[in-house]
């Protein structure tokens, strides 16, 4: 019913315990499955995919944030349900989901509540948290409706969840809505103070431009282009998440 895809870097000798820990909780909770080294394979997804026509409804990303984004494509596709146990850093989708680091999160598992959530899509690149993109001049334009420039640079983010560790709910946006929330913030002068001007959009589907190619990170990994295209694949992912998610 399971299949754990342990990433490359979790093979490293510091995670040795954290591991054994994590394989002997599973044996306990009775929730033992096949397991996948992303090492042997220089792409997963077609093991992933063979799993899950073999009978696999949960695939298990055991990693951070850069794990869960090699093995999301398969994930989808297929079907399967996504789940995680956070090892290493960065991990604020798992934190974001309510799924506590390492051991804790085999009890997570056991639970298995499941929520639907939309994912987002970038030049069509795949996207579960955001993609934040550099300060600089940038155009949005809502599918020919209107446009918005901001007048000074400004960072933006696009967000399904949150680009960042988030500090709160506030900082999260709904991943359930079908839409996709355009963050831009800009520096306000105020007489001799300055000032964080926020300016939050959101919607389905939207390009943001720029004069020159820039890089942006889509959960993390790099996309280069001066044209961005946005869109909501949505209720798309099945994901077990913890009953203190942040949604």
């Amino acid at each position: 019913m399971y299949c754990y895809v342990y990433d490359d870097f979790v093979q490293e000798k510091k995670y040795e315990r954290e591991l054994a820990a994590i394989e002997n909780r599973i044996t306990d909770l009775g929730l033992q499955g096949k397991t996948i080294r992303l090492a042997l394979f220089r792409n997963a997804d077609e093991t992933i995919r063979d799993e899950v026509k073999r009978g696999i409804k949960t695939v298990v990303a055991v990693g951070n944030d850069a794990t869960v984004h090699k093995v999301l494509n398969a994930v989808i596709d297929s079907g399967a349900v996504l789940a995680l146990i956070p090892v290493g850093e960065p991990t604020v989708l798992a934190h974001i989901l309510g799924v506590p680091h390492g051991v804790k999160a085999c009890d997570v598992l056991s639970q298995r509540i499941i929520e639907k959530m939309d994912a987002g899509m970038v030049n069509h690149r795949r996207f579960i948290t955001g993609v934040a993109f550099p300060s600089a001049n940038a155009q949005v334009d809502v599918k020919g409706k209107y446009q918005v420039m901001p007048m000074v640079k400004g960072n933006i983010e696009v967000r399904n969840l949150s680009v960042k560790e988030p500090r709160s709910r506030e900082d999260i946006s709904d991943p359930t809505d079908g839409k996709l929330e355009i963050v831009i913030e800009t520096e306000i002068r105020k007489g001799f103070r300055k000032k964080l001007g926020v300016t939050k959009l959101p919607l389905p589907a939207f390009d943001i431009t720029y004069k020159k190619r820039v890089k942006a990170r889509a959960d993390g990994a790099e996309v280069e282009d001066d044209e961005f295209h946005f869109s909501v694949e949505r209720n798309v992912m099945q994901v077990v998440v913890g009953r203190e998610r942040m949604f």
